[in-house]
């Protein structure tokens, strides 16, 4: 079964407002009852005013959480979630499936 072994709050990055931010992430998952053994995904939580910022011309939402107001609790049960949502899946197939919404370092 498909478990958080870790979600970490790498980077900050605030803007003059509340309303521009941008917060990386790391998500590692991995096999209940398996010690060491996970993979590691990215992703950042950002707000619409900030998104706007970056975006040049077009951009796939792959990796974005986008929120109003950042709220710690709601990105933990959010990626909570999406990962319980794939525990009953084979392992490669859970993994694929969060790639859906995360950057997995697997990808090229």
């Amino acid at each position: 079964m498909l478990v958080i072994k870790a979600l970490t709050n790498i980077h900050e990055d605030w803007g003059e407002s509340f309303e521009d931010f941008c917060i990386y992430y790391q998500l590692d998952v991995g096999l209940e009852g398996v010690e060491g053994a996970s993979d590691m995904f990215s992703f950042e939580v950002i707000s619409p005013a900030r998104l706007n910022n970056v975006i040049e011309d077009i951009e796939i939402g792959r990796g974005y959480l986008i929120m109003k107001d950042y709220d710690q609790n709601k990105v933990e049960q959010t990626v909570k979630r999406l990962v319980e949502m794939s525990r009953e899946e084979d392992l490669d197939d859970a993994l694929k499936n969060l790639s859906k919404y995360f950057r997995w370092d697997m990808d090229n």
